[in-house]
């Protein structure tokens, strides 16, 4: 079946609309938990668990029924993450938990989703290791207790447990962490042959949106603002996630043999560009608007000295031009709107 198979009706209906229902889920809860209305945090606990119950139905009704889709398994595991990371993001900002336990989590799941898209679109469908479904399992128990705590002073019958979920909630918060990076760890192990291949390499270089036309220098920027999005409430995240374009970048374009100086394909330049447009500001829609817009600006002008870099050898000279890109239109966004 191919990717418009998921929207026929017996898909929508079936398990690509719990899918669905899952990623609305993700959307919507955050915006619940934040919010000052006692009785949304309450509703909070009955949409999680509708959410989480689809995880397991959607697989099951899939194989159960042979309504496996290219489009469900790509959906699947990134409904996932957006429900448990989203919802354990809220929590550390409510100040359930430290935000350093979920730098690594982060980092976990953002690059293993990106390697599984990567795969799936090459015809490398990978499945979710055991370690990896007992993680999802802690993660699931870490966001259920914490959102009991959350309505402890309205279900006053069970205060008496906020001793013994406190105590619940940190046993999953570092079980969650360690089976993150082991099962991360063992997942990269044990598809180190699809690293290996010309593919992959191109993917990387063009962070799957790069392989988009027209304009696929857009699309990368594009992504690269939401990833930003997803990263600006930790800083180390951040710096973290910028580097790791850098060297992504470095890696996979030197096993790109034949290829042009440039390729259009190659857009992780242009993602490095844009975090270096809105490092250390705030992000507001004018904010975010102007930087995606002169970054794009100054990187197809190339002012000095990007032009100059361009020509330096090999990915330094694909990359710098776009850093310098970036540095410019970070000083007009500071200019206008922060200083």
């Amino acid at each position: 079946m191919t990717f418009s198979a998921a929207f026929k009706p017996r898909q929508l209906l079936g398990p690509n609309g719990l899918t669905l229902f899952r990623a609305l889920a993700a959307l919507v809860l955050p915006f619940w938990l934040l919010s000052g209305n006692p009785s949304l945090h309450l509703w909070s606990i009955a949409l999680f668990a509708l959410a989480a119950f689809s995880d397991f139905f959607d697989g099951l009704i899939a194989r159960r029924f042979k309504l496996e889709t290219h489009a469900g398994r790509f959906m699947d595991p990134l409904a996932d993450k957006m429900l448990t990371l989203g919802c354990m993001a809220v929590f550390s900002m409510r100040g359930f938990y430290s935000p350093w336990f979920l730098v690594p989590v982060f980092l976990r799941e953002l690059l293993v989703t990106f390697f599984r898209i990567g795969w799936l679109i090459d015809g490398q469908a990978v499945a979710a290791e055991s370690l990896g479904k007992v993680k999802h399992g802690v993660q699931t128990a870490l966001i259920s207790i914490s959102l009991l705590l959350l309505n402890l002073p309205q279900m006053r019958s069970f205060e008496n447990f906020s001793g013994p979920l406190h105590v619940l909630q940190g046993a999953c918060l570092w079980l969650g962490l360690i089976l993150s990076l082991v099962s991360g760890i063992s997942f990269c192990r044990n598809q180190n042959k699809l690293f290996q291949t010309p593919f992959f390499a191109k993917y990387v270089c063009a962070m799957g949106v790069g392989l988009l036309k027209p304009a696929p220098g857009t699309w990368g920027s594009a992504l690269a603002t939401a990833c930003i999005f997803m990263t600006a409430w930790n800083p180390w995240l951040y710096g973290t996630v910028g580097f790791f374009f850098v060297f992504a970048g470095f890696w996979a374009f030197k096993r790109l043999e034949g290829q042009a100086k440039d390729p259009g394909f190659v857009v992780l330049d242009e993602a490095a560009g844009m975090f270096v447009t809105l490092a250390g500001l705030p992000l507001t829609p004018a904010t975010v608007l102007s930087g995606f817009l002169l970054f794009r600006l100054f990187d197809i002008v190339k002012p000095f000295p990007a032009r100059q870099l361009e020509k330096l050898p090999g990915f330094w000279g694909v990359l710098l031009d776009d850093i310098a890109a970036g540095v410019y239109a970070w000083l007009c966004v500071w200019w206008f709107f922060v200083r």
